[in-house]
């Protein structure tokens, strides 16, 4: 709200008209002065390196003096503002000094849902108390554990650790987001392994070691009264805890556009605090000379405020908690101050606090799309029309998110609005109050009660489970668009963004056409695009000409490499907006996990003894479903893997695990094509004697990729040309 701008008002009798000052003297509006905020913060995480802060701050403090003559300055000043806030931050965590194996006892509170990783638990902890033989110095705001504990941790438990410290590069990475980045910015600046630990005993005076206690009772009553997978929706509805329930689930829930229903949103604690509202001023209504001393929506609004807060840290203070909370908290303060509040107002103080408290929020995911979903609602007005409302709403959720969902992910839901207007009402006006009253009724300790109301709330779970399931089966259900095609982006955010004009305006259907830059597939480029994905021990290359795409795999044979080797694969595939890859050249009969979708794959000659091998056509020979510029090198062997060459002359080979009776097969029938290839992909795996024999065989140069080599190349007019590595930023942890 624009403060001043209406300044004719002030206690004139007579005055029916008011007059507005003119724009350049008004002071901007509360959104205004957040999008300033959020703009410079933006800016700052643009750069890997860290700016100095003295630039910055000496602009801010240079257009403050200007606000007085033009208080539009005023954006100028935040921005600047917050752009030095977010260098000071990063200064901060970068002072912590964590040292490498050394042990030491720290008493904390357990911070994040524990995970269990089949052998150990991990978690994050925020330290209360060190012990002295830790070095002097700033120390890290929260701990990444992982090991074995006596039982099983909850998160607000306090713990005392005998821990040993270990470095933070060894934390492994995801090809799907920076997570380097985002520790840093949870101020995650410490790693460490479990040697010994207890549970402190719970303290009468800390409301947070009550609110621990209640969550591990709400565990242990929905653990005992269903099975693992049943108690997981339970406890994901109730509490937040969503690590029991398997990956599967969660992928269906992701695939429809309604994981937002399995963790904690703001809708759940608008219910809890309009439950606390509503109860509140129905008791306060049954005493009569209490309603004439306080109005009881006054009273009503100083019990739903706490009762918020109090279930958002039950619900582990997530991000569309916290963001609820903050906006129950303007509304309330605005009532109560007998000011008119609206709810653009709320979200700009919501989204400015979560911001300020960790800078690093904005390069957060859920953040984004928490603040984009609520945005899209109060635009279109909702919970003004009924089931219209919803329609309208989920729509408006939809379009606002699509651009959005297809530059982080690469990936966008078709049935998502449909999903969740099936879904919500079963899950928002049923599940969820079943959940939360059992929830209440396990404290309570009134086992029945909250045996059956756990089990109403996971049976219509797994219904709604199943209903997703049929709704995927939908042809076209999901719609893979690649990321990093920022021309897309930008003109599906205009065309989308025609849909939130004002009713009247012409040409809103047109806003479905913004999908169409996001539908056209991603063109490759004329060069051929090699790219070395990390599969740990094993090899995985990824190439790309054109539209055309393949992958050729070797030495995946233990479960960690066929986990890592499949994530990755399935990041650069979204990346591109490939859904099924052309070609797929094995080496051996290992494989990535999850299996990639192929249209023609090759296996190594002699895999016909394999249960399930392939057709003949199907083996490391010419043919012509070959790719074009791909040829298969047959040595005078019963069993060999895939040897491959691309290009005429041929320029690049791709040799898969060999030992050393391959190499010296290849060297002597081939002896011609060693000569003239210009680069040899190999796998690490090769020992000594086959190394030296490859390098004594050619002049090419010589990559070996596996035990997490990753690298990108181009083959241009002839020539090999690698991709630079970017320079370490500021965040990356120091080996």
């Amino acid at each position: 709200m624009q403060v001043g701008a209406m300044r004719y008002f002030l206690d004139r009798k007579g005055a029916s008209v008011a007059k507005p000052l003119p724009w350049a003297n008004s002071w901007p509006s509360l959104p205004l002065v957040v999008i300033a905020a959020g703009l410079g913060l933006g800016f700052f995480h643009s750069f890997r390196q860290l700016p100095t802060l003295w630039i910055p701050l000496s602009l801010a403090l240079l257009a403050l003096p200007l606000v007085w003559k033009w208080r539009p300055a005023l954006l100028l000043a935040v921005a600047a503002a917050a752009f030095a806030w977010g260098v000071w931050q990063a200064d901060l965590r970068l002072a912590v000094h964590w040292p490498v194996d050394q042990r030491f006892r720290v008493e904390g509170r357990v911070t994040s849902i524990p995970q269990w990783g089949g052998r150990e638990y991990r978690f994050r902890l925020t330290p209360e108390r060190w012990s002295r033989g830790m070095p002097a110095g700033d120390r890290p705001a929260t701990l990444l554990i992982h090991g074995n504990l006596p039982e099983v941790p909850v998160v607000g438990q306090r713990w005392r650790l005998d821990l040993r410290s270990e470095a933070l590069a060894s934390l492994p990475g995801s090809p799907f987001a920076d997570r380097a980045r985002q520790r840093f910015w949870a101020g995650e600046g410490g790693v460490a392994r479990v040697q010994d630990g207890r549970p402190l005993p719970v303290s009468r005076w800390n409301p947070r070691d009550h609110i621990a206690a209640a969550r591990e009772a709400v565990l242990q009553a929905s653990n005992m009264a269903l099975d693992r997978e049943a108690a997981g929706f339970v406890q994901a509805l109730s509490i937040g805890v969503g690590n029991q329930l398997p990956a599967s689930t969660w992928q269906i829930y992701r695939d429809t556009g309604t994981a937002h229903l399995l963790v904690i949103s703001g809708s759940h604690v608008v219910v809890v605090a309009g439950l606390a509202l509503w109860l509140s001023q129905w008791l306060w209504r049954r005493i009569p000379w209490l309603v004439a001393r306080w109005p009881m929506q006054t009273v009503g609004v100083f019990c739903s405020l706490p009762t918020a807060w109090a279930y958002a840290s039950f619900a582990g203070m997530q991000i569309p908690g916290e963001r609820a909370a903050w906006m129950i908290t303007a509304a309330a303060l605005a009532h109560l101050l007998g000011r008119s509040s609206n709810a653009w107002q709320g979200l700009s103080l919501a989204a400015l606090f979560i911001a300020l408290g960790n800078p690093g929020a904005l390069v957060d995911v859920g953040f984004w799309l928490s603040l984009g979903a609520v945005a899209a609602l109060v635009a279109v007005g909702y919970g003004e029309g009924g089931w219209r409302a919803l329609l309208r709403s989920q729509w408006a959720v939809f379009i606002a998110l699509t651009p959005l969902l297809a530059g982080l992910f690469g990936q966008v839901s078709l049935v998502s609005p449909l999903a969740n207007v099936v879904v919500i009402p079963l899950v928002e006006f049923l599940a969820v109050p079943l959940a939360l009253l059992g929830a209440w009724f396990a404290l309570l300790d009134l086992e029945f009660l909250s045996r059956l109301l756990f089990h109403l709330a996971a049976l219509e779970m797994e219904a709604v489970t199943a209903l997703l399931r049929l709704l995927l089966r939908i042809p076209f259900a999901q719609v893979s668009t690649g990321t990093g095609r920022p021309w897309a982006l930008l003109a599906a955010a205009l065309g989308l963004g025609i849909f939130f004009l004002p009713a009247g305006w012409p040409g809103r259907p047109l806003a479905f056409l913004g999908m169409v830059s996001l539908l056209i597939p991603a063109g490759g480029s004329a060069d051929l695009e090699l790219r070395a994905l990390d599969a740990g021990s094993g090899m995985l290359l990824f190439w790309q000409k054109g539209a055309h795409t393949g992958i050729f795999s070797a030495n995946l044979w233990t479960a960690a490499s066929r986990r890592v080797g499949g994530l990755a694969l399935t990041a650069v595939l979204r990346q591109r907006g490939v859904t099924r890859v052309d070609a797929w050249l094995r080496s051996d009969i290992s494989a990535p996990r999850p299996l990639p979708a192929v249209v023609r794959q090759w296996w190594p000659v002699g895999t016909r003894d394999y249960p399930g091998g392939p057709s003949a056509l199907s083996y490391c020979r010419a043919g012509w479903l070959v790719p074009s510029e791909v040829h298969f090198l047959s040595l005078r062997m019963p069993i060999q893997p895939c040897v491959a060459t691309w290009g005429v002359g041929p320029d690049l080979l791709f040799l898969g695990d060999a030992d050393a009776e391959t190499i010296h097969h290849l060297a002597a029938e081939q002896r011609p094509v060693l000569h003239r290839v210009q680069a040899i992909f190999a796998p690490a795996s090769l020992g000594l004697a086959e190394r030296t024999a490859l390098k004594s065989a050619t002049h090419a140069q010589l990559f070996y990729l596996g035990e997490g080599k990753t690298g990108t190349w181009t083959w241009r007019a002839g020539h090999l040309y690698p991709a630079a590595p970017p320079l370490p930023a500021y965040w990356q942890p120091v080996s």
